[in-house]
This record gives structure tokens, C-alpha cells and sequence, in this order.
């Protein structure tokens, strides 16, 4: 039980860090200006929020297989697959939240008053000096707020990454796959405290996106 604890704590992690890493750039990137390709660019991001996970788990599965092109060339060079392994389970949920992360933190940088940068590039400060002293101070909140919403989803995501990692106990069990299973095998109580265990992370990740939503929004009513 513990294990699928630590599994599902570490994919959550991992997948929340590379979603964020990824969609930091872009989402700044496209809530400042306009591009010819943001439609083509956003409607790749989103697409796994209207698909089933089922179905991002069968595209994955397609292209990350040993026999296919990226997964064979992976496993010819490195013996090395994404098939039946954790590192196939992030893969799986990194993809699944960036929706999530993308859409949290394109709307805190579009929450940011354009004054404070216009007065900023009046005084000649870069962007560098713009993005790290005005941006980020000013939208920190939202931003923590969009990251631990993607952490929770991370955390329940089931169908993809069942479909990539599959349910090897010791090996590959995340809370949600072990729930599925155990119910299955009969082992409820297993499941239920499996079940509460989410629960309780999961209640503690909103109260605080709460209390950010809520600071977020007294700042701007005093602006």
C-alpha cells in the first residue's frame, strides 16, 4: 500500500515539475502577444482535456512501443522502454495535465495590470528584469494555485497512464491503479484507506489553492 503511495507522490511530482517547466515559456509567450500559430500551438495543449485518458494512453502506447518509431529507437539504443514502467506513467500524466498548467498559468500572466509593465519599460528595464521583478511578484499566487491544481489531477490520473505503465505491484502501482485493483480482488478496506489518503492530500491541496485564490483577489480589489 505504501509503495503505491510513494509511486503516485513521485509521478505526481515529476509530471507537475515537467508540465510546468514546458508550459511556463509558452503560456507567457502567448499571454503577451498574438501568433498565427497560437490556435494550432493551444488546441495540441488542450486536446487531452476533451479526449479520454484511454485515448491518450492508445497514442502513447503507438508511439512508445518497441516496435514503434520513438519507443524502437529508445529500446534499440538504450534498452531502455517507456512501456510497463514508471517513467511511462509520467509520461503519461505530464501529458494529461498540461492542459491544466497551461490554462492556470496563461491566466495568471493575463491577470497581470499591463500599466505596472508599461511603466517598467518606460525606465528601461529588460525583459528579464521585467519577467523576474514585475511578473512573478505580482502573479505568484495564481501561479502556485495553477501548479497544485495540476499536482492534484496528477495525482488521480488513472486511464493513461494504466494504459502506458500498467499495474505491476511494487513496480508500477499508483494509488489510483491499486484502488481499481484491490476493489477487484475484493481487498476494500485496502482501497478505502487508499481512497482517504488522496482524499486528505488531495482536500489539503485546495484549501490552500483557496486561501492563494482568495489573497489573488483582495490584491486586486485593493489595485
Amino acid at each position: 500500500m505504501f509503495t503505491s503511495v510513494w509511486h503516485t507522490l513521485l509521478v505526481a511530482t515529476i509530471s507537475t515539475f515537467l508540465a510546468f517547466m514546458t508550459m511556463l515559456p509558452l503560456s507567457y509567450y502567448f499571454a503577451g502577444r498574438k501568433s498565427r500559430f497560437q490556435l494550432l500551438v493551444e488546441i495540441l495543449i488542450l486536446l487531452p482535456l476533451v479526449l479520454p485518458p484511454t485515448v491518450v494512453g492508445l497514442v502513447l502506447l503507438n508511439v512508445l512501443g518497441r516496435n514503434d518509431f520513438i519507443g524502437g529507437v529508445l529500446w534499440d539504443t538504450f534498452d531502455f522502454s517507456f512501456i510497463f514502467s514508471l517513467s511511462g506513467a509520467i509520461v503519461a500524466t505530464t501529458i494529461i495535465i498540461l492542459p491544466i498548467m497551461y490554462q492556470g498559468l496563461k491566466s495568471a500572466f493575463l491577470s497581470i495590470d499591463h500599466e505596472l509593465v508599461w511603466a517598467a519599460e518606460t525606465l528601461s528595464a529588460n525583459k528579464k528584469q521585467i519577467f523576474t521583478k514585475i511578473i512573478l511578484p505580482n502573479c505568484w499566487q495564481p501561479i502556485l494555485a495553477g501548479v497544485l491544481l495540476s499536482f492534484c489531477r496528477a495525482m488521480g490520473e488513472f486511464g493513461a497512464s494504466l494504459m502506458v505503465a500498467g499495474y505491476i505491484e511494487g513496480k508500477t502501482d499508483t494509488i489510483a491503479s491499486s484502488i481499481y485493483f484491490m476493489v477487484q480482488q475484493g481487498d476494500m478496506r485496502t482501497a478505502i484507506y487508499l481512497g482517504l489518503i488522496n482524499v486528505i492530500i488531495g482536500v489539503f491541496a485546495l484549501i490552500v489553492i483557496h486561501v492563494l485564490t482568495v489573497r489573488q483577489s483582495n490584491l486586486t480589489r485593493g489595485m
